[in-house]
């Protein structure tokens, strides 16, 4: 814990640093500490993914971070000091309740944080990329190696700014510190809640009810969990719209979140919506956002043509042929196949058969926390209109009703997982219990509950074996007393390797292959042998080094039938 708390400090200053020039630039006229050190991490991260292309985010990556942080901050001593200062003045505002949940809260935060890992993808490629990322930046080709390596989420590029791989190989704790900053604002408008009386407040200030579901993310650097806090924030923006600062900072939350996770598109709506609504007076900041989201948008491609040769992957469009490290189209053209993004939840056999009533049926009836998440979901798609019409809400919560009504449709015949639009769940789930639970008495009653039961699945190993029959999420990662010191490893597999090759490439495999993607923190490069022989087997390809040299990549040969 206290490791990783020095960690954060840094991270703080840093991002905070760089999100205050980043306002100022974009004249940003009110600066908050969530919102601005979230612009922070934004400015950060494109400043890492340039530097990927070029060379390995290390320690020479970081002298230049942190001189250019010292610059920011000195040049904006005044506006940084105030800030701090301000938020100080809130806290003490705070009630003794409020200021109790809020620490215990954050402490429980901070412990989860130095737990094991729970989620699977950790295992698969979240560690590897990130470590590519630190020890050689982008590779061409990588996906030849890994398919999944191609992804490289915006956040992992972030992962690998503050994983601090030269000093010490246990720091993964970004999404930690991203919901740190979610739980300081949900604090801040639950004491608004109680002290002005607006209901929006209290939905958003509920928002450490939902932590029971939102710790699973912490321990590893899973890209959702960034996209549900952007959006969170963004949809409080959005529905107390009363500044030009709120269409540029939700364009910026949008933009962050697609670079994050493409199937955030939808969160772009909003700005667009603001944009139309009130174009006379937001025209102004049109050339500013856009050259911003152009540069987004040109490192997206050009990131992801360099890792696959795909400009926009995992989209099948636009291949580049002509680079002879492009991921071959059989390979893509089967694993991101709807029959084969639909398998998880309904046999890869049966999908050419099933009718529209079939998917949607299997889409939100599925075994496990996948359905109990699918038929709550589904009822809020049902309920939420007739209680916006009963109870005479804001008429901009139909923008954000629509907006998962239309994500929710994309994603039923693309990628149909509920990770990807359950923020929008979280968000009427809380709008209905807004509804209900408003005596503060009882809201700190039930959130005192709700940290005993977050405490207790941080502190005493439970089963969850009749939520997922997947044996390495059936149990959750607990704290123990060393982690106060020292976090626990970035990988939860403790895994053994092997040394092999294939032409010429050597490569560690793990010697437990009962994860086919597997890869955890093996030395690089690294891929399951299994995968290996797969894909050889399956489509005649094997993965080659482009020369002796690492850096330079991968390309996919062919071989023979028999080979």
């Amino acid at each position: 814990m206290i490791l990783i708390l020095l960690s954060w400090l840094y991270i703080f200053f840093t991002a905070f640093s760089f999100g205050i020039a980043f306002s100022k630039m974009l004249r940003i006229m009110r600066l908050d500490l969530v919102v601005t050190t979230i612009i922070g991490l934004f400015s950060v991260t494109l400043l890492a993914t340039i530097w990927a292309f070029f060379g390995p985010i290390a320690i020479v990556f970081h002298a230049v971070l942190l001189a250019t942080s010292i610059l920011f901050w000195y040049y904006n001593k005044a506006a940084f000091l105030s800030v701090i200062l301000g938020t100080s003045g809130q806290i003490r505002l705070f009630s003794f309740p409020i200021k109790i949940l809020l620490a215990v809260s954050s402490l429980l935060i901070l412990a989860q944080s130095s737990t094991l890992p729970f989620i699977i993808d950790n295992e698969s490629y979240y560690i590897q990329t990130i470590k590519w990322l630190n020890e050689y930046g982008f590779v061409k080709g990588l996906a030849n190696l890994h398919l999944f390596l191609g992804q490289t989420s915006g956040w992992h590029i972030a992962q690998s700014v503050y994983s601090f791989s030269f000093l010490y190989e246990r720091f993964n704790d970004l999404n930690g510190f991203c919901l740190l900053l979610a739980n300081f604002f949900a604090f801040q408008k639950l004491q608004s809640y109680f002290t002005k009386g607006n209901s929006m407040d209290l939905l958003f200030g509920l928002l450490p009810l939902t932590y029971a579901f939102l710790f699973q993310f912490i321990s590893a650097p899973s890209p959702d969990l960034p996209v549900y806090v952007l959006a969170f924030i963004l949809f409080s923006m959005y529905l107390n719209e009363d500044t030009q600062d709120t269409f540029i900072i939700i364009t910026i939350f949008g933009l962050f979140a697609v670079f994050i996770k493409s199937t955030a598109f939808i969160l772009l709506l909003f700005p667009l919506i603001l944009l139309l609504k009130h174009f006379t007076v937001l025209k102004k900041q049109l050339l500013t956002l856009s050259l911003i989201g152009g540069l987004v948008l040109f490192l997206f491609v050009l990131k992801n043509t360099m890792l696959t040769g795909y400009p926009l992957f995992p989209l099948l469009c636009f291949r580049m042929d002509d680079l002879d490290y492009t991921v071959p189209a059989i390979i893509m053209n089967f694993f991101f196949s709807k029959g084969v993004m639909h398998s998880f939840y309904i046999d890869h056999a049966a999908f050419s058969s099933a009718s529209l009533f079939d998917l949607v049926k299997h889409y939100f009836f599925q075994n496990g926390m996948s359905g109990y998440i699918g038929i709550v979901s589904l009822l809020m798609l049902l309920v939420t209109p007739i209680i916006i019409f009963q109870k005479r809400l804001p008429k901009t919560l139909w923008t954000v009703y629509f907006a998962f009504l239309m994500l929710v449709a994309v994603l039923c015949f693309s990628s149909p997982q509920y990770r990807f639009y359950v923020y929008f769940t979280l968000f009427f789930l809380l709008l209905l219990l807004s509804r209900w639970m408003t005596n503060p008495k009882w809201i700190v009653r039930f959130y005192t509950l709700n940290i005993v039961i977050i405490g207790v699945l941080v502190c005493v190993p439970l089963s969850f074996g009749s939520l997922t029959a997947n044996a390495l999420l059936s149990q959750n990662s607990t704290f123990h007393l060393k982690n106060i010191v020292v976090p626990e490893p970035n990988s939860k597999w403790k895994q053994e390797y092997k040394g092999d090759s294939v032409g010429n490439m050597s490569y560690q495999s793990p010697v437990d292959t009962s994860f086919f993607w597997v890869t955890s923190n093996g030395e690089l490069p690294c891929v399951n042998d299994v995968q290996v022989k797969y894909f050889e087997q399956g489509f005649f390809y094997i993965p080659q080094q482009r020369s002796t040299d690492l850096n330079d990549g991968f390309y996919a040969q062919k071989i023979s039938g028999h080979e």
